[in-house]
Order: C-alpha cells, then sequence, then structure tokens
C-alpha cells in the first residue's frame, strides 16, 4: 500500500472515530453528498487550518474546520422544529391600514335610555325636591302645595330669584304662606282652571323675552275668577314662577 493510500485510510478512521457526519440528500435521481465538521486542532493530517477551510475528499465528501462540533438536535427538537416550519403565523398589524375602504365600521356603542325625570322627590331625611322644566310642572306644585299648605319647598325651589328676592325683603316665607292662605280658595280655583286649559283657547300665552313667557287666562266666562295673569322664567336649568295676579 502506498504512502498516500495509508494516509487517505487513516484520515477515514478519524473522522468516523471522532467526528460528527451530516449526510444531505439533493432529491431523487442525485448523488448522495456527505458533509463531515471537523473541530480545529484535531492535529493530524494537516486539519490545523482556519475555521472555514474546506477539504474535498476523493469520494466528493466535505470536510469543514469548526470551532465547535455542531450538536444533534433531540426527536422532539425537530419534530418541534417541523410543526414550526408548517405552522401558518397570522400577520401582526402594529396600526390600522392605511385604506379602510370596505372594512365594516365598529358598532357604535349603545346609548343609555333617558332617565325618567322625578318632578318630586322625598328624601329619607324628610326633604323635598322639586323639579320642573315646562311651565305645567311649575302650576302642578303650586297646587299641590296650596292643598297640602306645605309651601316651604315651594318658596324655595320653585320662586324665580326675583319673586323669592321681593318676598324676603317684605318678611320672608311667612308673608308668601300669608297671602297664598288668604287667597287658598281663588288660587286652586285659577290653576286648576289654568292646568285643565294650558293647551287649549282659553289659556294665550305671550312671549315677554328670552327666558320670560307670559300665560293669560280669558276670563270672559269665568267673571268670578280673582287671578289671570302667570309669569314663568328659565333659570337655574328649569323654569320657576315669577309672578302670578
Amino acid at each position: 500500500m502506498t504512502f498516500h493510500s495509508r494516509t487517505t485510510a487513516l484520515f477515514l478512521q478519524v473522522i468516523i472515530i471522532a467526528l460528527i457526519c451530516t449526510v444531505t440528500l439533493c432529491g431523487f435521481g442525485c448523488e448522495q453528498t456527505k458533509t463531515v465538521y471537523v473541530k480545529r486542532g484535531a492535529g493530524m493530517l494537516g486539519l490545523e487550518g482556519t475555521v472555514g477551510q474546506e477539504i474535498v475528499l476523493e469520494d466528493g465528501s466535505r470536510v469543514v474546520v469548526v470551532d465547535e462540533l455542531p450538536k444533534k438536535k433531540t426527536a422532539t427538537e425537530k419534530a418541534a422544529a417541523a410543526e414550526m416550519s408548517n405552522k401558518v403565523v397570522d400577520p401582526i398589524f402594529t396600526a390600522p391600514p392605511y385604506s379602510l375602504a370596505g372594512q365594516p365600521l365598529p358598532p357604535e356603542p349603545k346609548k343609555e335610555p333617558p332617565k325618567e325625570l322625578k318632578l318630586r322627590e322625598e328624601e329619607r331625611d324628610g326633604s323635598i325636591t322639586l323639579r320642573a322644566v315646562m311651565p305645567e310642572h311649575v302650576m302642578a306644585h303650586f297646587v299641590e302645595a296650596v292643598k297640602k299648605q306645605e309651601y316651604g319647598p315651594f318658596y324655595s325651589q320653585m320662586l324665580a330669584d326675583e319673586a323669592r328676592q321681593a318676598y324676603e325683603r317684605a318678611g320672608g316665607e311667612a308673608v308668601f304662606v300669608e297671602w297664598a292662605e288668604k287667597n287658598r280658595k281663588e288660587l286652586l280655583t285659577f290653576l286648576n282652571r289654568m292646568g285643565s286649559n294650558w293647551s287649549g283657547s282659553e289659556v294665550v300665552t305671550e312671549k315677554v323675552s328670552t327666558l320670560r313667557m307670559r300665560y293669560r287666562l280669558d276670563r270672559r266666562n269665568l267673571p268670578d275668577i280673582r287671578f289671570e295673569v302667570v309669569e314663568i322664567v328659565k333659570e337655574h336649568g328649569g323654569v320657576r314662577l315669577a309672578m302670578i295676579r
């Protein structure tokens, strides 16, 4: 056996014993190509070359010098790699598309139903809250105040500022109560008549200013009714009684 043949045989033995081999197939009809990775510093047959150096043997095998030999993958790692390669990953958008044409609009948020307006609320402590957003509400509160002789809440909450200030200068709530009690029968007749004909022909509406309306009762068929006019103003988010005469 020649020296060259003995050297080649010894080289192949070193590869089989100390090196990791991977086989690469190019497909049907192709010859098998073998690539052998050799760790740098094998100390034999001139394999002290630089990392990346390749040697092609007579049978076509490639010998590549590396710093570290590649680790063999376990069966679990191979299965996981195969699964990832077959998995379809949805695209991740960090911003909306440039054009939203053809895209359905998101549903509008549901609107909460309007809350029912409570014209009168009685608290546990006995306090009463009155509300009015229409002239009819003010008249209804006044009727209840006169009927039940419960004037305090009406005086503090349903009288317009100008009317209450005038009563305060004259003596306050006591003066208002005295006037209402003195004219109690006539007030109830007038207020009930106004309420039953509020939208009818017997009540004439006049606009005094942007925030003030006057309502006049036609007394031609009711000559015995003492009162005739009610004026309502808008203030503090509602309407209040400014004058009655």
